[in-house]
């Protein structure tokens, strides 16, 4: 990494609030007939936040600087479901609104448990979450690091820094997710097993259930 000198960031935001959810109706396949049982339609949703005493008091930020603690999602879904995460960090002049992504900053050092990066920047948790369940992203917390040795750290000299994470949820069951996130065997092969298995794991529970 090329030297950086008496550089100071300003660190702007942290998070916005996001929810997320959707869900589905289930209908009787007689339409003809009044159906015998009540079908409640399914939600999946969340939220995700930084806690404030999450937040790094450091005002100015340097290489190698934590920026914050982690993200943490609390999952209030009615059915089982699977979750991905993305992180993403912005820069912009002092005074300016007009923020611009930035791709050369490895942000995470230890994704945490049960997490792995996929290729289209998501981290994708590779166990099903229910309602009541509080995941973490990041473990070691989520820093403002070069992605290699070649980053000139320098270009952000007196920048303001904001950190964004968004969270989205799709129901378990159905192989849903392959569709909803493009996940395919041959591109996204271990992520893709891995929430294939717990797929078709939550449909044998249900069966066995009935």
């Amino acid at each position: 990494m090329k030297r950086f000198r008496k550089v100071l960031i300003v660190l702007l935001a942290i998070l916005v609030p996001v929810s997320i959810g959707f869900g589905f109706n289930f209908f009787s396949k007689n339409m003809e007939a009044e159906s015998k049982k009540q079908y409640q339609t399914m939600t999946v949703d969340g939220t995700l936040k930084i806690n404030e005493k999450d937040i790094t008091n450091v005002q100015n930020l340097v290489p190698g600087d934590k920026i914050c603690d982690g993200v943490t999602m609390n999952i209030t879904s009615s059915a089982v479901s699977l979750l991905r995460v993305k992180v993403d960090i912005y820069y912009a002049e002092v005074g300016s609104t007009e923020y611009t992504v930035t791709t050369d900053i490895a942000s995470i050092k230890n994704y945490g448990n049960n997490w792995l990066k996929g290729s289209d920047g998501y981290y994708y948790y590779t166990q099903g979450v229910k309602n009541g369940d509080i995941v973490k992203l990041a473990e070691d917390g989520i820093y403002f690091n070069g992605l290699n040795d070649n980053v000139d750290m320098n270009k952000y000299q007196g920048k303001k820094i904001k950190l964004v994470a968004n969270a989205e949820l799709v129901q378990a069951k159905h192989g849903v997710f392959a569709k909803k996130w493009g996940l395919n065997q041959d591109n996204d092969g271990n992520i893709y097993t891995k929430l294939k298995q717990i797929s078709d794991d939550q449909e044998k529970s249900d069966a066995q259930g009935q």
